[in-house]
């Protein structure tokens, strides 16, 4: 299962569907929650006889909303829920409060996992 697939399932019920990859969608409500991800590296597992079809990918996920307080309880949320989730071994790697963004008046929440993915033979 690929990794933006994981987080769809396991995000995407608890915010309604607000998440996609990063940026924003443009028009967005900034009194809901948004989920955006976006890829920052991967590690390919291999062996002597190549690639297995397996990577750890550190994945960073942003929480937007206009709240500060609803913003870091979602950040929370989005924690506990990949944490549990039994499609992938999933780890927390960094977490950073990114304050009000002036432009677009939401408060931003980012955190980084580290996320086994294995892609399927076709």
């Amino acid at each position: 299962m690929l990794v933006k697939e994981i987080i769809y399932s396991v995000l995407g019920p608890l915010f309604n569907d607000r998440v996609g990859p990063h940026p924003l969608p443009q028009g967005f409500d900034t009194n809901e929650t948004y989920v955006t991800y976006q890829g920052i590296s991967a590690v390919p597992l291999n062996t002597v006889k190549g690639w297995t079809g397996h990577s750890q990918q550190r994945v960073q996920i942003n929480i937007f909303h206009s709240d500060i307080i609803v913003c870091e309880k979602a950040k929370n949320r989005v924690i506990w829920a990949m944490d549990q989730q039994t499609y992938s071994s999933c780890v927390v790697v960094d977490e950073r409060d990114e304050g009000l963004d002036d432009e677009t008046q939401v408060y931003q929440q980012q955190v980084d996992f580290l996320i086994w993915q294995e892609v399927e033979k076709e």
